[in-house]
């Protein structure tokens, strides 16, 4: 079941994060988890029906192989990351989500351009 999967993938993602924020100097490690957590995620959600899973995870995999540790900002992308897919599977988005999956996905690409510089 995809649902009960992806919802395992997503706490996981929230337990790494929790780490990311908390951790001191280098958390390096946290990002490679993450990129992998997301790297299924993405791989998965359009085998289902849940193509802005691909697309929002596809995403941040890109982000993620931009930086090998991340700084505020940074950990501040993730995390809307994490988030928007949190709201994908909450409210059952299937597909590309329509107008709404179209309006989150333009907000996650304003967010990495504006910490990217």
């Amino acid at each position: 079941d995809y649902l009960k999967w992806v919802e395992d993938d997503l706490a996981k993602l929230q337990t790494v994060m929790i780490s990311l924020k908390v951790a001191k100097g280098d958390n390096s490690g946290e990002v490679k988890a993450i990129f992998e957590i997301a790297h299924d995620v993405k791989g998965q959600g359009g085998s289902f029906g849940y193509q802005l899973m691909t697309e929002i995870g596809g995403h941040l995999c890109r982000f993620l192989e931009s930086i090998e540790s991340a700084n505020p900002a940074e950990i501040g992308v993730i995390e809307v990351h994490i988030d928007a897919l949190r709201l994908v599977i909450a409210n059952k988005m299937k597909g590309d989500g329509g107008k709404a999956g179209d309006s989150l996905y333009k907000g996650l690409e304003m967010v990495v351009a504006k910490v990217s510089g």
